[in-house]
């Protein structure tokens, strides 16, 4: 109780300052997460041409929708917004050892005219949430960067994809037409 008594006295100064960019910083990871879903959702479809009829007619569907021009310019609106969440939450992860050590010196200030081991206890609260809160976020960012190369890699192989559809139906109108010469 002795080591978590300090942390409890001082949440309410500077370290519920980082409490509250950690809950901005779990709503960016959720909204990015749900965003690379979304994404991934689209890429890889679920559904099996070889279950019948009906599931091949949903998949016909599906690919008819995203092969248009509008399904790609919708494919690539979503990469752009999951791109720009994950690089948003990144950034603010990188600030709570930052806001850790803001913390620590803005409580170690006052102490350098007086010996006040409160004064000692606040800044180390504010390091202590801080490293937390870093280490918490680093952990899903790894997970969430996955996802998010994964769907760029996905992306590019529909983009790809696309291109040589295009063009093979283009050389088979052009085929056709020189055979009706």
């Amino acid at each position: 109780m002795q080591f978590f008594q300090p942390i409890l006295d001082n949440f309410f100064k500077f370290d519920f300052l980082i409490v509250i960019i950690a809950i901005g910083a779990a709503f960016l990871y959720y909204k990015c997460l749900e965003s690379c879903k979304q994404l991934f959702n689209i890429l890889i479809p679920r559904g099996n041409v070889a279950l019948g009829k009906e599931n091949q007619k949903s998949m016909n569907r599906h690919y008819k929708l995203y092969f248009d021009s509008d399904g790609e310019q919708e494919i690539l609106q979503k990469r752009q917004k999951s791109n720009s969440l994950y690089v948003l939450f990144t950034n603010v992860c990188a600030i709570f050892p930052l806001m850790g050590l803001l913390g620590t010196v803005i409580s170690l200030i006052p102490m350098v005219g007086e010996l006040d081991t409160s004064l000692f206890f606040m800044a180390l609260t504010s390091t202590f949430w801080g490293i937390v809160f870093a280490i918490i976020f680093k952990a899903l960012n790894g997970y969430l960067q996955a996802r998010v190369e994964e769907n760029n890699e996905l992306v590019q192989t529909y983009l790809l994809r696309k291109d040589a559809i295009v063009e093979r139906h283009a050389r088979r109108n052009d085929e056709d037409r020189s055979d009706e010469i």
